[in-house]
């Protein structure tokens, strides 16, 4: 039994880093497209703080937990910079919800134990489609905006393709 068990603990770890590289990924090539055509450029940035955040959630040193929590700070004052002081009552702030799992990864109370550090990468994952989500639904905005316009051009050609 005791075979068995760290194979499959590299296992699941490798499926869950391809997992969330895979989504953040498609939430990187998804922002920039969006940024591309014409859409806001708010999703690019986070999707790069988020990817910054992933790259030092899980190490164990207090700089890099500093790094980690300083990506939420730049999330926030991203969002009051586009949106005001109203942002929680905009869409973009489920962009947060990733971002506050990961700094979560550097309280020693969470971290240490590993059903809670379970639940938080379950939760990172989850957080993780629900940006996607919330970019492809943004993206299917802006190409109805687009198709809106009446004029003879596609909705890509009308953007920056």
């Amino acid at each position: 039994m005791k075979q068995i068990f760290p194979f499959s603990h590299i296992l699941y770890t490798k499926l869950y880093s391809f997992v969330l590289s895979v989504l953040l990924a498609y939430c990187l090539f998804n922002a920039i497209y969006t940024f591309i055509i014409g859409g806001t450029g708010f999703y690019l940035f986070a999707t790069f703080i988020l990817a910054f955040q992933c790259n030092f959630a899980l190490r164990t040193s207090l700089h890099d937990r500093i790094y980690t929590s300083l990506g939420i700070v730049l999330l926030i004052i991203g969002l009051l910079y586009t949106h005001g002081i109203h942002f929680l009552n905009h869409l973009k702030t489920i962009v947060l919800v990733p971002a506050l799992i990961l700094t979560a990864f550097g309280i020693d109370n969470l971290y240490r134990k590993p059903n809670r550090l379970s639940c938080l990468k379950v939760g990172l994952i989850l957080g993780l489609l629900l940006l996607a989500y919330i970019q492809y639904y943004d993206l299917v905005e802006l190409q109805n905006y687009y198709d809106s316009l009446h004029n003879d051009e596609t909705w890509q050609q009308f953007g920056a393709l």
